[in-house]
């Protein structure tokens, strides 16, 4: 049985490899608000902690952490 990804939650994967370093960093941000829905965008969001762009590597870091919080 495969898991079915929210088509949000794709299309805000897709733009973590935008050329685009907003719009990298609002994806990322987008989808830490998205919470545990987003939790296989994880590993993908984990690649932009070496962006080039420190707005995206901060942005990055606040969501691995976010998903990463065991649920309340």
């Amino acid at each position: 049985m495969t898991v079915q990804t929210d088509p949000l939650i794709r299309k805000l994967m897709a733009k973590l490899r935008d050329p685009d370093p907003i719009t990298r960093r609002n994806a990322a941000g987008a989808l830490r608000l998205q919470g545990a829905k987003a939790a296989a965008a994880l590993p993908a969001i984990a690649q932009l902690l070496d962006d080039e762009d420190i707005r995206v590597r901060r942005e990055a870091a606040r969501a691995v952490q976010h998903l990463r919080l065991p649920a309340a």
